[in-house]
């Protein structure tokens, strides 16, 4: 059950505290048009787009002098605009060891507005700076190294569940182009499905070759697949802030840490629709004018890596008779007609209590029920006995009777 809902924030506080936040910015704005090897800075003085003046523009510097770059020429009141790149996040923290601040600015917004005329380097610093300066790109949040080492442990997981369905698809391919069907059941990643394969036809020596490889590359995907997950099983586990999440159903080890990657600190969400904005689970609207049309489908941005796991989750909680969102569910469907306007507005209701559990609203648990038993014994079976006990614990049993005491007496 959910605890009260905290009062929502005014319009006129909102207001203010915009207000006091523009009149706090630093004079001077250095747009950073960065590069792998090259960076190109242009210095801004002024309170707004439009009377900002460029004072310097500083082309084609070495990445690698970035802090003695940063350290001669920028000031300690200086704020450095960046947009939003694969190494934004380190270029933040290069600058900050300095005593230098940064934002980083959304690539959608900051990188249509940057290229509506001409583009070099030199003007898309300028326009970066004017970009922020105008208000018309928002600032992305700048994760810490804990999140950031999450993220690319969950992207590297995702890469490692394509390879294994990519591989598989090729196996599949090439016995449908010989005349053979694998059988249902047949499981590739054990050493049946290997040898169903290698006896089903005579093959030839290169044939032979060819089939062995593509095992091969499966295994070594599937193999780095179950590290990974047993990575962040153990995570979910040690951490006192996921562990909780795996209360909700259709959530386990995979979708609670990508929770904990992707949003990072749940403080930066004002409120549970903000946390549904952000991951893209808000219906679309279209009206203009006169013109009022239906709300669609899920709107088209936001983080698909997690809004996908979420739609996963919906669509298990929809299969589970004993969820309290299968009857309502259902329900919609019925109504609406389609199962997957029931999936993501299921997906939506699951971001809403994952905003209220991850800040502490939820109700304690009295006792640990049988779902979060089945959960805590897979999440411990993905670690592994030998990997339990190298923890310092008696046995498999005891590591799972502590986890589930902590989730009923969490101090």
């Amino acid at each position: 059950m959910l605890r009260n809902r905290l009062p929502p924030v005014s319009r006129h506080k909102r207001e203010k505290q915009t207000m006091e936040k523009k009149q706090s910015q630093p004079r001077r704005i250095i747009g950073l048009d960065m590069h792998p090897d090259i960076f190109t800075a242009a210095l801004l003085e002024g309170s707004d787009a439009a009377s900002a003046v460029v004072q310097k523009v500083y082309d084609r510097v070495s990445t690698e002098q970035l802090e003695g770059w940063a350290g001669k020429h920028l000031k300690g009141t200086d704020l450095v605009v960046l947009e939003a790149s694969t190494n934004s996040f380190e270029t933040v923290k290069r600058l900050k060891k300095v005593g230098i601040a940064a934002v980083v600015l959304e690539s959608q917004r900051a990188g249509q507005i940057r290229k509506a005329y001409c583009n070099n380097d030199k003007l898309s610093a300028v326009k970066l700076g004017r970009i922020y300066l105008s208000g018309l790109a928002r600032e992305v949040w700048t994760p810490d190294e804990k999140t950031r080492e999450r993220r690319e442990v969950m992207h590297t997981h995702r890469k490692a569940v394509c390879s294994c369905t990519r591989i598989r698809n090729r196996i599949r391919s090439y016995l449908s182009e010989q005349g053979k069907r694998i059988p249902r059941g047949t499981c590739l990643t054990r050493a049946s499905g290997r040898a169903w394969v290698l006896r089903c036809r005579p093959w030839s020596p290169v044939q032979l070759f060819l089939c062995e490889e593509m095992f091969e590359e499966l295994w070594m995907a599937e193999r780095r697949r179950k590290k990974l997950r047993a990575l962040m099983a153990r995570e979910v586990l040690e951490d006192p802030a996921l562990l909780p999440l795996v209360r909700l159903m259709g959530v386990r080890h995979v979708v609670a840490y990508a929770i904990g990657a992707v949003i990072g600190d749940i403080h930066r969400f004002a409120n549970a629709k903000k946390l549904v904005a952000y991951l893209g689970l808000s219906p679309s609207r279209h009206r203009s004018g006169l013109t009022i049309k239906r709300d669609g489908g899920i709107i088209a941005f936001g983080r698909k890596d997690l809004r996908a796991l979420l739609i996963q989750s919906a669509q298990n909680a929809l299969n589970q008779k004993n969820s309290p969102l299968h009857q309502w569910g259902w329900k919609l469907t019925l109504r609406k007609g389609h199962r997957n306007i029931a999936v993501a507005a299921v997906a939506r209701k699951l971001t809403v209590s994952i905003w209220y559990l991850l800040k502490g609203h939820f109700s304690p648990l009295t006792e640990a029920t049988e779902t979060i038993r089945v959960k805590i014994h897979k999440l411990a079976t993905e670690i592994g006995v030998k990997t339990i006990k190298m923890m310092g614990y008696a046995s498999k049993t005891a590591f799972e009777e502590e986890k589930m005491a902590l989730l009923v007496n969490p101090a």
